[in-house]
């Protein structure tokens, strides 16, 4: 399955109620071209896209098709626990070179590339407040992260019998 983005329901960053982490005074070190890359969708897109990604939110819904990790520490109190989990997602997710959707609130979301996420993910999730689900736009992958710094990731089971009609 993929997930589409309606192209003319993409806001500003700065009309975007989330737009504020990705300013300078708060993140100096985004460039203009990766800012570029983060596309907010309008609340009414936010919506219609919140009803394909509340699916995939079920468990009972990924059970056959996904494999899960178990909670990964989400920490960013140090540079070396921030990094610990770049490092783990970016390995998880190697396999797979896709945009991404990500899901705050049902009037929430934005889309931007998975290597945009991984690079500037504590801009993305704030400890304390955020339950966030992100989910690649060929629902490849899911992540699910806690506002208490924890993350749950599910990926597709490759087909098992690929390969085997091969002569």
């Amino acid at each position: 399955m993929n997930i589409e983005t309606e192209h003319k329901e993409i806001i500003p960053l700065n009309d975007f109620e989330l737009g504020w982490r990705w300013k300078k005074t708060h993140n100096p070190d985004i460039s203009e071209s990766e800012k570029n890359q983060i596309l907010p969708v309008s609340e009414l897109e936010s919506k219609r896209l919140y009803k394909i990604i509340k699916y995939f939110e079920i468990e009972g819904n990924l059970t056959e098709k996904y494999t899960q990790t178990d909670w990964i520490s989400a920490s960013q109190e140090s540079k070396d626990k921030t990094e610990r989990f770049q490092k783990q997602i970016e390995s998880i997710l190697k396999p797979w070179d896709e945009d991404i959707l990500i899901n705050w609130h049902r009037n929430i979301t934005l889309k931007t590339t998975k290597k945009i996420f991984i690079k500037y993910w504590t801009d993305f999730l704030y400890p304390s407040s955020d339950d966030v689900t992100i989910i690649s736009e060929k629902t490849n992958w899911i992540i699910f992260y806690r506002h208490f710094e924890v993350a749950n990731i599910w990926t597709k089971i490759t087909d098992r019998n690929e390969g085997n009609n091969q002569k």
